[in-house]
């Protein structure tokens, strides 16, 4: 990793940890600048504006989730299903670039993107590719797609602090919704 690539990525991680802790609108360079030790110039540097460092964090989530999702879809030798099982493993945390930090951070971002609107492209576009690739796993895709919700309700309404299921509760409905993506598939 280079000098510029190191710096870059301990603004981002001090950005991700003001985020998760204060909120986005505690988010400036002044702060970056404390958390990391460079100087507000070297932020800048690296990025032009406030909008820039929100909009590498946004990037820098999405890469995360879909690089765990990469990785737990190449760990299941079951090609029937593997994209959908590996979506709902990463988005409950299972995956080594997800889990409580990146929860956390998710509804940071996930809130902070109706100040940026902009940014919602990005999820969007990675929305369009995940449900493109739960439609084409080999499953019934209306099941595939209720799974898919399924899960991501659960997500939201925890990372939300809506509603948090009894762990055995949620165990069973994991599991309930991971049996579903080994069904067979409908004729189509």
């Amino acid at each position: 990793m280079t000098k510029r690539e190191t710096a870059r990525d301990r603004i981002l991680t001090a950005a991700e940890a003001i985020v998760v802790g204060k909120g986005v609108s505690s988010l400036t360079f002044d702060e970056v600048a404390e958390q990391t030790g460079l100087s507000k110039g070297g932020i800048l540097y690296h990025f032009a504006s406030k909008d820039a460092l929100v909009r590498a964090m946004v990037e820098r989530f999405v890469f995360r989730f879909e690089t765990g999702l990469s990785g737990l879809e190449t760990e299941d030798e079951d090609p029937h299903g593997r994209y959908t099982r590996a979506y709902v493993r990463a988005t409950l945390g299972e995956a080594t670039s997800t889990g409580d930090q990146y929860d956390r951070l998710g509804a940071s971002i996930t809130a902070a993107l109706s100040n940026f609107p902009d940014l919602l492209e990005i999820v969007r576009q990675q929305n369009i590719r995940c449900q493109a690739a739960v439609e084409n796993d080999g499953l019934d895709p209306v099941e595939a797609t209720i799974t898919r919700l399924a899960v991501e309700g659960m997500w939201l309404a925890e990372v939300f602090n809506v509603m948090h299921l009894d762990p055995e509760m949620k165990r069973a409905v994991t599991a309930r919704l991971l049996e579903r993506t080994h069904a067979p598939p409908s004729p189509k």
